[in-house]
């Protein structure tokens, strides 16, 4: 049994949303983007840890239009797929369909703030439920992302055990010495016995298992259920707000671990608490990356898709955790004009498509382009690190505006575009303008290659071969390059007038002179042109104050462009 898909209506800053979910679920979208709204919604139907007072809606909850108007009805409805439980069968007898589909709906009314739930094999067939009884058998686990309260008590104890120790008498310290030594006799005594009782052995073995399977660096690390150290010192040094599970007392170390700890401990309860003869479980965890170092954001990935029995829902900020899932299994939250909702309505086949044709460039799509609002696709690597080093002259910072610059490694443009639009996200192309000799019914002409590929990826017709002798310049001359960037500019597709190298030469002459030691343009172009990205640097690095006084060039106004539909 999975979750097929959620249809949210009049829900915070849900106006009217249908998001797909896959078996193994990443959510990711901007801070307020909606995604804790999303997870809440999920939970309001199946999570049992909710009381039911939380069901109760309150003025808030009901969406708030930009003009003020607010919706008067909340719907959320849960639709259900391959429903062949028998547990959940029985307990909803009557309400599943032959096609192994139902639907769990959550309504609410805000003239007297009421509620409502609905179960029924399609939405057209809905019957009242007299309360939530269901969850004994269907329900979520959820983990949230706020883990970090320990980290700032432990801060202040081990302060304030310092000043207390420091203030102490002669006499006092003389006492504390004579009783710390009893209680290390003592303590030793306990955690001995406390780690031979048998269920205390098989607790902390559970947890060790999944607390291996996360980093060969914790395989020799144990997690101990006693008193909290063996040496007096450390004990002392160990008061702390402890966590506790089923009455038992877990010793923490640092965040990062405690990250892990917890989620290992959490899982071996959860399955100890499972039984997959009588429930169907679903799994939520907000940003499981806190405090994790990227290796092992990544390591944590794989252990939640691979290891958790059920359907598992993901929300991050990482792009190391984002890079483990396959773009379809991705829900990218967007929100536009007060109202959010799901890129190509969440985990789309679309999406996947259009990522197998990137072949071997997948593995060069960093996932940090998942998260941006605007992307400069560029040719190749020198490209790159030009625009990444002319956005700081111009004092655009990038990461404020949630920018990447990506090469594309060649001019397979379209294959990113197809992943971006299924995303949602705005993208600004700049490219070579490309002249190439063919051969047509044993004619030479040229090939505009360049020009072409702008027209084809805006949408628009292309152009015919040339005469075999046209040039760049001739390009220029006769307006052919002038009317096609004014047709592509707007789409976002900016045209060199040769390469970058070349256009270079005409807003930074004297730069690339200097640069590259040489009398004449063409022999700095073609100096520069050769070890393309390793000579990028080095004039960069030379001629970086320089940039600043092109700002306004044709050079720089895919980077304003892309700059512009990022603040869209």
């Amino acid at each position: 049994m999975e979750i097929e898909k959620i249809i949210i209506s009049g829900f915070r800053n849900y106006l009217d949303a249908t998001i797909n979910f896959n078996k193994s679920t990443l959510v990711i979208g901007a801070n307020d983007s909606g995604k804790t709204n999303l997870i809440y919604a999920i939970r309001l139907l199946l999570d049992k840890s909710l009381p039911e007072s939380d069901l109760e809606p309150s003025e808030a909850d009901f969406h708030f239009e930009l003009n003020g108007k607010q919706s008067e009805v909340i719907r959320i409805d849960l639709h259900f797929k391959e429903v062949r439980e028998d547990a959940v069968l029985s307990t909803l007898k009557g309400k599943v369909g032959e096609d192994e589909k139902c639907v769990l709906r959550y309504s609410a009314k805000r003239e007297d703030l009421s509620y409502s739930l609905h179960c029924g094999p399609s939405v057209d067939e809905l019957e009242e439920l007299t309360g939530r009884f269901y969850l004994k058998y269907l329900n979520l686990r959820y983990v949230k992302s706020q883990r970090d309260l320990e980290k700032y008590i432990n801060t202040e104890k081990r302060q304030l055990l310092k000043i207390s120790q420091e203030n102490r008498s002669e006499q006092e310290a003389e006492e504390d010495k004579e009783k710390l030594q009893t209680i290390e006799r003592r303590l030793t005594a306990i955690n001995k016995n406390v780690r031979e009782l048998h269920y205390v052995k098989g607790a902390t073995e559970a947890v060790n298992t999944e607390l291996s399977k996360l980093s060969h660096n914790l395989s020799s690390y144990a997690v101990h259920l006693d008193s909290g150290a063996i040496q007096t010192q450390q004990f002392i040094d160990s008061l702390k707000l402890g966590a506790s599970t089923s009455g038992a007392r877990v010793t923490l170390g640092g965040d990062g671990r405690n990250n892990q700890i917890l989620i290992s401990l959490w899982k071996a309860k959860s399955e100890r608490e499972f039984d997959p003869e009588s429930e169907v479980v679903f799994y939520c965890i907000e940003e499981p990356e806190a405090h994790l170092h990227p290796h092992q954001q990544r390591k944590l990935a794989d252990y939640l898709i691979s290891e958790l029995p059920g359907q598992t829902l993901i929300t991050t900020h990482s792009p190391q955790i984002t890079a483990r899932f396959s773009p379809e299994s991705i829900i990218h939250i967007k929100s536009k004009s007060g109202r959010s909702y799901a890129a190509s309505n969440g985990c789309a086949k679309c999406i996947d498509r259009a990522w197998d044709k990137l072949g071997y460039r997948m593995s060069i799509l960093p996932a940090e382009a998942f998260f941006a609002k605007s992307v400069l696709l560029v040719e190749g690597p020198s490209e790159q690190l030009f625009y990444t080093e002319l956005a700081k002259a111009l004092e655009i910072d990038l990461d404020y505006y949630n920018i990447s610059i990506l090469s594309v490694d060649g001019i397979q443009f379209k294959v990113y575009i197809n992943i971006l639009d299924a995303m949602e996200i705005s993208w600004t192309i700049r490219t070579d303008n490309d002249i190439s000799n063919i051969t047509s019914k044993k004619k030479p002409y040229k090939n505009l290659a360049g020009i072409n590929r702008c027209l084809t990826i805006a949408g628009l017709k292309k152009i015919d071969h040339a005469a075999a002798t046209t040039t760049h310049a001739d390009l220029l001359a006769n307006g052919v390059w002038t009317d096609c960037s004014k047709k592509v500019n707007k789409k976002g597709i900016f045209l060199s007038k040769i390469d970058l190298e070349h256009d270079l030469s005409e807003e930074m002459p004297k730069e690339l002179l200097e640069y590259s030691l040489k009398l004449d343009q063409p022999s700095a172009i073609a100096y520069l042109q050769d070890k393309k990205a390793i000579r990028m640097r080095e004039f960069l690095s030379e001629q970086r104050d320089a940039l600043a006084d092109i700002a306004h060039g044709e050079i720089a106004r895919a980077l304003h462009y892309c700059v512009q539909q990022a603040k869209v």
